[in-house]
């Protein structure tokens, strides 16, 4: 066995992905074993061997002890299977980012770009009524399908394979799938408003077939992925399963609605069409196929990406069993009511309203607000406020019947949709604040959460070096809280109506900055190749991290100071990048020239007399490239 290997040291768990790639690139096999499969490029994600055993659902010993194995491994990177795939296996690693760019121009066009419009046309005239039921269903499709829709499906795409330590399976129908939604989702945006022209509701009527078409064979694809992984299904996988199901149900039922609709006689008639079957499709879009897919994909990487508690395994399968009956429930009795004229189904439907509510609060509550994660990052943020949206969601669905039956009458004064709320017995302003807490606080939040995390990670960036985002994080909640608030506050004064009128531009432009940094990623930008090259000298204000990437000779020299934590490489990577040579002197309370002094010897091999400051310009060396 050569020398070079058996000074191989033995691989940690604190090591990272990319250093152990390089160094030994025989234990790629190990790594796609465990379904890193192309996960961020050559050299795999910038994660430590702990972190990728836990997203994986790998038992770290047994991941060490197989890697410790493959090192000595004489293979090299060159004829290593994972650089020799198949053009449909390169298809499959990658396929996330035609979905992800997708979503983005959806909702950067027609969907909260359009709604953003629609609501300044609304604050402007001030009446929801205002604007065509018809662009407001075509905006909202373009949510649901393409926002949500396409994300889903490139997560599902791209994560549900891993987690079960495969391959996707035919990826060919995942790209087929890919085009059907997307032609499905522009041809609903553009015939449905233009229904009554020529040929417009057909294009609209054959983009809801596609779109069935595709969500079949996203589920086709998915479900034999897990088939023939070989794993059983686990508890989270049977929210991933129940939200497939109203994937395709609400599909149906929004094509039969548009066909509704289009041919509704009279006004009256689709006045009669819409109150009756689309609060109740709303309920399947957003309880049944977003919510419960967010909570399947949480239960199972909440805890292991961000360290947030793992919800007990009886309350985990219980949980399903009530929120499947809910949502159903919640949308039938509804229609009963509608159908019937019969008041008394709106017992059960608060019954299931009450039992929605009560679960996914008890199911995410230390996800939220309350949650102790033990993984800091930028999306640690969205994700916990997402929660909180949606418990505030729930608790205003709840307290709904108070809103009309008491809130309402009550009040001194109403303005004019105020009034005609108390007449009708139901407000549409507090119903539609209902849903955007919903729709934009918790899904939208969570979509940009979970995207700001795992697009880097795909894409071998190293997230601590990317911006925090805390300006969309801020506009975005601002909006959401804006919208939510004033657009209840309509029902009272009709000042509200430009304020509320506002909140869609500064929503949009969280998701927009957010899109763009993304799609940046996604088209192969990467923070680390603009990292300032090896220096000719070293100086008081280089940061402690980089000089050891530069230097790896001064590390003992650094430990020798009292620099220990410096041993560690997690810290080499991250704290030690942020603290300059000045403030680390300083700290352990040394002479900064000195030290100086001794890392540009130690570096370069020189004399003591050499002088060591760059900015002096008296001494010229060749720039020395870091191997």
């Amino acid at each position: 066995m050569n020398s070079t290997v058996n000074r191989t040291p033995t691989i940690t768990d604190d090591m990272m992905i990319p250093e152990v790639l390089r160094a030994l690139p025989a234990t790629r096999a190990v790594f796609d074993k465990y379904g890193l499969r192309g996960c961020g490029g050559a050299h795999g994600p910038a994660e430590s061997l702990a972190y990728f055993a836990r997203a994986h659902g790998v038992d770290e010993g047994q991941l060490l002890k197989e890697l410790n194995a493959a090192r000595f491994s004489t293979e090299t990177a060159s004829s290593h299977p994972a650089n020799q795939k198949h053009w449909l296996d390169e298809m499959g690693d990658n396929i996330y980012r035609r979905f992800f760019k997708a979503g983005i121009v959806v909702v950067l066009t027609a969907g909260a770009a359009w709604g953003a419009l629609l609501l300044l046309q609304i604050g402007w005239s001030g009446a929801f009524t205002s604007v065509s039921i018809h662009d407001i269903n075509a905006h909202g499709h373009a949510q649901i399908f393409g926002w949500v829709g396409l994300f889903v499906m490139g997560f599902a795409y791209q994560a549900f394979p891993r987690m079960k330590h495969t391959n996707l399976w035919r990826p060919d129908l995942a790209n087929m799938s890919f085009y059907l939604m997307v032609f499905g989702i522009f041809a609903r945006a553009v015939g449905e408003p233009m229904f009554e022209r020529t040929m417009f509701r057909e294009l609209a009527i054959a983009g809801g077939i596609a779109e069935i078409a595709a969500i079949l064979l996203f589920i086709g694809v998915l479900m034999q992925t897990f088939r023939l992984s070989g794993k059983p299904l686990e508890r989270h996988d049977a929210y991933i399963l129940a939200a497939l199901a109203f994937f395709f149900l609400q599909a149906i039922g929004d094509l039969g609605l548009l066909c509704a609709t289009t041919a509704a006689a009279s006004k009256a008639d689709l006045l009669r069409i819409v109150s009756t079957y689309q609060a109740p499709l709303r309920d399947l879009q957003i309880h049944g196929f977003a919510m419960l897919m967010i909570l399947g994909v949480g239960i199972r990487m909440f805890p292991a990406l961000f360290g947030l508690a793992k919800p007990g395994r009886k309350l985990v399968t219980r949980s399903l069993v009530v929120l499947v009956a809910a949502i159903c429930g919640e949308a039938a009795f509804f229609v009963l009511m509608r159908r019937t004229g019969n008041q008394t189904f709106v017992i059960p439907m608060y019954a299931c309203m009450l039992l929605l509510a009560g679960i996914s609060i008890l199911l995410t509550l230390r996800w939220g607000l309350l949650a102790r994660p033990t993984e800091s990052d930028r999306s640690v943020k969205y994700v916990r406020t997402a929660v909180a949206w949606l418990h505030t969601s729930m608790f205003m669905l709840v307290l709904l019947p108070l809103y009309l039956r008491v809130i309402l009458p009550s009040a001194g004064a109403l303005s004019a949709g105020g009034q005609e709320s108390l007449a009708i017995g139901f407000s549409h302003a507090y119903y539609g604040a209902v849903r955007h807490a919903i729709t934009v606080g918790f899904i939208s939040l969570m979509i940009l959460g979970m995207a700001s995390k795992v697009v880097p990670t795909l894409n071998g960036v190293d997230i601590r070096k990317l911006r925090s985002l805390w300006l969309p994080f801020l506009l975005i909640n601002i909006g959401c809280l804006m919208r939510v608030s004033f657009q209840i506050a309509t029902d009272f004064a009709d000042w509200a109506y430009p304020v509320a009128g506002v909140s869609g531009l500064l929503e949009l432009t969280a998701i927009a900055l957010v899109g763009l940094h993304l799609w940046r990623i996604m088209a192969g930008w990467n923070p680390s190749d603009e990292i300032e090259e090896r220096p000719s000298r070293i100086t008081a204000d280089d940061k402690i991290g980089h000089i050891v990437e530069w230097f790896p000779e001064t590390l003992p020299l650094l430990l020798t100071k009292g620099f220990t934590p410096l041993a560690n490489p997690v810290m080499r990577r991250t704290m030690a990048r942020t603290i300059s040579v000045r403030t680390a002197a300083a700290h352990h309370q040394l002479d900064v020239n000195q030290l100086v002094s001794e890392l540009n010897r130690v570096a370069f091999n020189e004399s003591p007399n050499v002088e060591t400051d760059r900015d002096r310009g008296s001494l010229s060396l060749t720039v020395l490239n870091h191997a």
